[in-house]
C-alpha cells in the first residue's frame, strides 16, 4: 500500500525526508508513524499529526527527530568497515 500524502506541504516534506533516508511510514495513531531503519526494539519513531496546530514546527520536530537518531550514525560506521 503506497503511502497518502500529508495535507500539509511542510509536513510532507519532512516525511519524504524521511523515507529519502530509508525511513519507514505506518497507519498508526492520528496519521501515521515514521520508524528509523533499525528495525527492533530499541528503533526511533516518530509520531505525525494529521492536524498540527503548528505545521511548521512539528515538520521541523520531525525533522530534528529524525537528524537525532543514533542509529543513522551507528549505520554509517558500519558501512565504512
Amino acid at each position: 500500500m503506497a503511502r497518502p500524502r500529508h495535507p500539509n506541504k511542510e509536513v510532507e516534506e519532512a516525511v519524504a525526508y524521511a523515507e529519502s533516508l530509508r525511513w519507514t511510514w505506518r497507519a498508526l495513531g492520528h496519521w501515521g508513524r515514521l520508524f528509523c531503519p533499525h528495525a527492533d526494539r530499541d528503533g526511533c519513531q516518530v509520531g505525525i499529526f494529521s492536524t498540527p496546530k503548528n505545521a511548521g514546527n512539528h515538520a521541523r520536530q520531525i525533522i530534528r527527530a529524525i537528524d537525532r537518531c543514533p542509529h543513522a550514525k551507528e549505520k554509517a560506521d558500519d558501512e565504512k568497515l
